[in-house]
């Protein structure tokens, strides 16, 4: 309790010095400061509204996460810690590799649809969807090849027995298949958000956590705290799905095919990393203690390796676009990027 309480405290103090951060930024901007409640304000209706379908959306996710810990609960000692433990690792990589993108592309694509430039929109909303997928995708195949090593070496110190650490991992396993499904869904939802649409992110956001509870239900009792993992993995992969066409139906013009096509490369060149990972890991390292830190680090740089060498034998454009967008040229940037 004292470290939970420790790590919230942590998170909150973070955001109140970023916010803090911003006011000299918000001065020299001369923004003024002082408060003005004015709830007939078109700003304030505005707001409200939007927050109202947001409220919902969070109802929904907790309505979900009770029903599914509850599930956990009820399958056996010790599987919520391990759907908890395993989320955790999951989210890491969301956090490190689509939040990232999406933060730079969000004001790109508000600011497209203020100038109401629908193919600059589409442009980079395509751009952006590819970027995700294209990080995310091997970091969820990587996930789940080297699970075991992962939760080994770092929770199975004394903290995990070695049952506890492979029922973990087991959770991992099923989280992890869905990883590009999370990502690309939360950033498509903000191509909604840009349109100041909150009302379809909730009703697609009503679907994934139906769909999740009823799998959740179904696979548990067979599969665990691997069949809860896997309910979540499908149901944000058939709701990324899902959200891309009602975007598509959306904005006319956004084209679905170019996606697809850089998604069915990616998919392939994961697979084969994905196996040579496997391979590597049968005969280097160990579950647990230096080996699985050595199987898991030996492992991601080879993935690694792997996946982009096999994106450059196919040719990939992301690659380069990727490239591009981290390292810009000196030269103007353009209003758009051909989507390829």
């Amino acid at each position: 309790d004292r470290l939970r309480f420790t790590l919230g405290i942590g998170a909150t103090l973070g955001i109140a010095v970023m916010a803090l951060a911003l006011w000299p930024a918000l001065k020299s901007a001369n923004v003024p400061m002082r408060f003005n409640l004015d709830v007939r304000h078109p700003a304030v209706r505005k707001l409200v509204t939007l927050s109202s379908w947001t409220l919902g959306y969070v109802i929904a996710n907790q309505a979900a996460v009770i029903v599914v810990k509850n599930l956990a609960l009820g399958s056996g000692e010790g599987r919520q810690a391990a759907y908890t433990a395993a989320f955790t690792f999951f989210v890491l990589p969301h956090g490190l590799l689509a939040v990232s993108i999406a933060t730079t592309f969000v004001p790109e694509l508000s600011r497209f649809v203020t100038r109401r430039d629908k193919a600059a929109f589409i442009d980079r909303a395509s751009l952006g969807i590819r970027m995700v997928a294209l990080l995310t995708l091997p970091a969820g195949f990587g996930l789940f090849v080297l699970r075991r090593s992962i939760i080994g070496g770092i929770l199975q110190h004394g903290r995990l027995t070695p049952l506890q650490a492979l029922t973990t991992s087991r959770a991992l396993a099923g989280f992890a298949i869905g990883l590009v499904g999370f990502s690309v869904y939360l950033f498509v939802l903000r191509g909604f958000y840009a349109h100041q649409d909150a009302r379809t992110p909730f009703f697609i956001n009503l679907f994934e956590n139906g769909l999740n509870i009823i799998l959740a239900w179904v696979l548990v009792g067979h599969y665990g705290v691997l069949g809860l993992g896997l309910s979540f993995a499908i149901s944000y992969l058939l709701s990324a799905a899902l959200a891309l066409q009602v975007l598509s139906y959306k904005v006319q013009g956004f084209e679905l095919r170019p996606i697809y096509t850089s998604l069915w490369r990616m998919l392939l060149a994961a697979a084969i990393m994905t196996e040579t990972v496997w391979f590597i890991g049968r005969h280097i390292g160990a579950n647990s203690g230096p080996g699985a830190v050595l199987r898991a680090v030996t492992g991601t740089v080879v993935g690694t390796v792997t996946y982009v060498g096999v994106l450059m034998l196919l040719d990939a454009p992301e690659l380069d676009l990727l490239r591009n967008r981290v390292r810009p040229t000196n030269q103007p940037p353009t209003e758009q990027t051909s989507v390829q």
